[in-house]
């Protein structure tokens, strides 16, 4: 079982880290490119962005539970696996709050698309930009420590 779960945890963490930056070059793209005027841009951001966030609690939560399977010493120690799980569920948490008190009120900014954005909508903005590079940054971080080797089964039953 603890084997299966360390498949399950190095998997979603590493897949997420992927998709996130792949998601981020491709936003960066799209909202630099030229010939997109506002309006495009406040469609792509309406369409993109839910799916960045599915996909972020789908592999996160198969982290989280990838990590319960991996608590017992046997392959990696308490303490990393501890460490590990609370910088996933830290990871969980900052999303969860980025979509639902960063994101949502953006994305009201930004409906219908093309309006004008008011005040707030910079500040948010920001808000979103370093909250994300953390969040991705501590993906990152718990994906090196999953990725690292783990101890060998003794081989004293034989």
């Amino acid at each position: 079982m603890q084997t299966i779960s360390l498949i399950l945890i190095r998997f979603c963490l590493s897949a997420w880290v992927g998709a996130a930056v792949i998601f981020v070059v491709n936003g960066v793209q799209d909202v630099t490119f030229k010939p997109f005027d506002s309006l495009i841009r406040d469609q792509l951001i309406t369409l993109h962005f839910p799916v960045y966030y599915t996909i972020a609690w789908v592999l996160l939560a198969g982290s989280i539970l990838g990590c319960l399977g991996i608590r017992s010493k046997e392959l990696i120690s308490r303490r990393r696996a501890n460490f590990i799980f609370s910088l996933v569920v830290i990871i969980l948490a900052m999303s969860l709050i980025d979509y639902f008190w960063i994101y949502s009120p953006l994305e009201s900014m930004i409906t219908p698309p093309g309006s004008p954005r008011p005040a707030l909508f910079t500040a948010y903005h920001q808000a979103s930009k370093y909250i994300n590079s953390i969040n991705i940054l501590l993906s990152l971080i718990a994906a090196v420590l999953i990725n690292l080797p783990v101890k060998r089964p003794s081989q004293t039953e034989e």
